[in-house]
């Protein structure tokens, strides 16, 4: 009897094991494929007119063509100050990704540039603008997807967002972005780049949205777990979002578990993930989209 309980919590731990490894292999798949479509974008579109989608590339973009800066390097040092704070304010595990997209997006830009094929300039400027803002959208989509940042204004923005009262993190981006796309205006003196910078930045959103976020951007989380306490303390802590907790009863087993109701931006939920993750992964968890969210945390109530 003992021994048969013995090989079942070896069999749990090594599905256990098994799980981790997978889940850490595609992540790491994701950042790589994600910073691979975001340096294709940039090197194949963005760059030969001069246009941006905003950030870290786009300060690169006019350093590159002021003084012939490569960009990887550009990206790198701009980032390497944001790293530092980023590992003590925003955690450990969010950083390493962070860091690792980032390094990964440096290289891919660097080889890229030495590749006939990759460098080919695409001659028209509208559909250069595009597909840039579509390639580099997908990109960003994946890396979002592991709870990573591609660095830059992303993770400049979740910085400021921790420690200043806005209560929305896609205004602090706005409020970067903008400032990045108006300086390659005036650094251009073109206002045509500026303009196409806009419609490429708005395209690459729109593709975070479809393939990151889906069409809504609120979500209503529900978890079924036997561990409440654990995982409400995690949400709390974590999330800084507040949970509706009920008492449940499993039809099938019969087993009394607690049920979870919790509304999340749609920037949480790869981090809630992960907590579920680590607190009860066999857990039951389902999210739907939410119309609209008013109230504490979300649109004031007019």
């Amino acid at each position: 009897m003992k021994e048969s309980v013995r090989k079942s919590i070896k069999r749990k731990e090594i599905l256990i094991s098994l799980r981790r490894l997978y889940n850490f292999l595609m992540e790491v798949l994701l950042l790589t494929l994600g910073s691979y479509l975001v340096s294709l974008g940039i090197n194949l579109f963005l760059l030969p007119h001069k246009m941006s989608t905003g950030g870290a590339s786009g300060i690169a973009t006019i350093l590159y063509y002021t003084f012939n800066i490569p960009m990887s390097v550009t990206i790198l040092v701009l980032n390497l100050p944001l790293f530092l704070i980023s590992i003590l304010k925003l955690g450990k595990n969010f950083t390493i990704k962070t860091i690792y997209s980032t390094v990964v997006l440096s290289l891919f830009l660097e080889i890229f540039k030495y590749n006939n094929i990759l460098t080919t300039e695409v001659a028209d400027l509208q559909i250069s603008c595009i597909f840039g803002g579509i390639v580099s959208g997908i990109g960003l989509s994946l890396i979002f997807r592991t709870g990573a940042s591609s660095g830059g204004s992303d993770l400049l923005a979740q910085i400021i967002y921790k420690f200043t009262k806005f209560q929305s993190l896609s205004q602090i981006l706005l409020v970067i972005e903008s400032a990045i796309i108006f300086s390659t205006i005036v650094v251009f003196k073109d206002l045509n780049i500026g303009l196409y910078s806009i419609i490429a930045m708005f395209i690459s959103t729109k593709m975070i949205d479809l393939f990151f976020e889906g069409v809504n951007s609120t979500k209503v989380a529900t978890i079924i777990t036997s561990k409440g306490d654990a995982v409400v303390i995690a949400i709390l802590r974590e999330l800084k979002r507040g949970a509706t907790i009920t008492n449940s009863i499993g039809a099938h087993t019969g087993n009394a578990n607690t049920k979870i109701d919790c509304v999340i931006s749609r920037q949480q939920i790869s981090k809630l993930k992960n907590i579920i993750r680590e607190n009860d992964s066999d857990a039951l968890m389902y999210i739907v989209n939410a119309n609209e969210a008013i109230g504490n945390g979300f649109k004031s109530i007019e």
